[in-house]
């Protein structure tokens, strides 16, 4: 049982979870990466969240992996399972989201819960 992973709820941001683009860097091998702040809730690797951008249409995305810097080694990063408001380093945190473009994202917009969809 759980060969194919059947029956395994899939991770979804807390409720509350909110996190402001800061920056925004295209990945060579497809993707891109949104650093930013956690300002509340958190979020889990492989978890669907919202895209409000300022200017467009909200969209989904998946959070493929998390990094921050890491918090007793100068120079060296981390890739906690979950990004959160009580995070070390102020709650900032890279997002890797792969199916999107470094144009979709801008300093400013939000990922946000989706509604409907939480733990």
């Amino acid at each position: 049982m759980g060969l194919f992973g059947f029956g395994k709820k899939k991770p979804q941001a807390s409720e509350g979870f909110s996190f402001t683009i800061e920056d925004v860097f295209a990945m060579r091998a497809g993707g891109c990466v949104v650093v930013g702040q956690v300002a509340g809730g958190e979020v889990r690797k492989g978890a669907s969240v919202t895209c409000i951008p300022a200017r467009g249409e909200p969209f989904s995305c998946v959070v493929q992996e998390i990094e921050q810097p890491h918090p007793e080694k100068r120079g060296e990063f981390v890739h906690p399972d979950r990004a959160s408001a009580s995070g070390p380093w102020e709650a900032h945190y890279s997002l890797l989201i792969p199916g999107r473009n470094k144009t979709d994202f801008h300093p400013g917009d939000l990922l946000s819960a989706i509604e409907g969809a939480l733990d």
